[in-house]
């Protein structure tokens, strides 16, 4: 059985829906087309476990009632190995494994290059529909509905609790 959980649009562009079931969250978004102006549905389902990463990076992080933008999550998910692009490139994997395995150096840099091209894919790039959404825009809206954030759009937000226990989601 799912529970529905009210998000609002903004600027009456779009409304979206989610429902919570299980080990997921499913969202529908009613977007106006903008060539023949039909409602239509995107359906998308987001696990459970991507909202509870980005929320402990959040609470563990991030400080209370102060404003961060996209690129502070990006690099917190690279930096702890949890954005994987090799999802979207295979080919990428090897490459990455080999680059974690040299000395910080070398290891900074490679999260700096990686952050960059990741930085690029959730600025409208190739990837964005397969990393960007599931991992960070969904969730952060999910994270809003449930109380924990405000989200600004663009990626920016707001943590609004100051609770530092992970079992809020």
């Amino acid at each position: 059985m799912e529970e529905r959980i009210d998000i609002y649009g903004w600027k009456s562009k779009d409304e979206i829906e989610l429902f919570e079931r299980g080990d997921s969250y499913r969202i529908v978004e009613h977007r106006k087309s903008k060539e023949d102006n039909e409602i239509y549905e995107n359906e998308h389902i987001i696990p459970k476990q991507n909202v509870k990463i980005l929320w402990d990076i959040i609470r563990k992080n991030c400080e209370y009632r102060r404003e961060y933008r996209y690129r502070y999550l990006v690099r917190k998910l690279i930096e702890l190995g949890l954005m994987d692009i090799s999802e979207v490139i295979p080919s990428f994997k090897e490459i990455d494994s080999f680059m974690r395995s040299q000395d910080k150096l070398i290891l900074d840099k490679w999260v700096d290059f990686v952050t960059n091209i990741s930085i690029e894919t959730f600025n409208g790039g190739k990837f964005r529909r397969q990393v960007y959404f599931p991992r960070l825009y969904f969730p952060l809206k999910i994270l809003e509905a449930k109380g924990l954030i405000i989200y600004f759009g663009r990626g920016g937000f707001q943590k609004i609790v100051e609770d530092k226990r992970g079992d809020m989601l």
